[in-house]
């Protein structure tokens, strides 16, 4: 009996030390796996845009998607509401870990050049050719911008500054 508990206890105690071996190299492949998805970078623009303003409430179906900086990569473009201001939020294509995001925020209220006319403004793709009249030869009159509007005020036009690096708008 005496030989049984012995053994009993020597087994139970050489197994412990073997599992360690096996549960360290799990751990390890489940951190791997972490590491590998979070460096594959987010999946969508709306998780960049969460990532940047967590406080703005995205609207993932707003999506817009063109080359608004004129690099020749595809960016994205989605509407959001924070209290009282619709936010454009903007992302540099492709989408991977460290995207550059912007947003551009109007209040609905209160009167204003930057302001809307109510909180139900849309966003939507805009060709900028003709616009080089209304900019007065601004050298980003060309290409696809971001049309803001509420159908009560005038629009906002949304398009990429070169030269100071930067999405800027007009409005009439």
């Amino acid at each position: 009996m005496i030989f049984a508990e012995g053994f009993a206890m020597n087994f139970r105690a050489t197994f412990r030390w073997s599992l360690l071996p096996v549960l360290a190299l799990c751990a390890g492949c489940a951190g791997s796996l972490s590491s590998r998805s979070a460096a594959r970078g987010p999946r969508t623009a709306a998780d960049v845009l969460q990532r940047h303003s967590p406080m703005v409430e995205w609207n993932a179906e707003s999506l817009l998607e063109a080359d608004f900086d004129q690099d020749g990569v595809k960016d994205y473009a989605i509407r959001g509401i924070s209290r009282d201001r619709v936010v454009v939020g903007i992302v540099r294509g492709p989408l991977v870990a460290g995207s550059p995001a912007w947003t551009l925020e109007f209040p609905w209220s209160g009167g204003g050049e930057d302001a809307l006319c109510s909180r139900e403004a849309r966003i939507a793709l805009e060709p900028l050719g003709d616009e080089s009249k209304t900019l007065a030869g601004h050298p980003n009159a060309r290409g696809t911008g971001i049309n803001l509007h509420d159908d009560k005020c005038d629009a906002f036009h949304i398009f990429w500054n070169p030269e100071k690096k930067k999405f800027e708008w007009w409005r009439l």
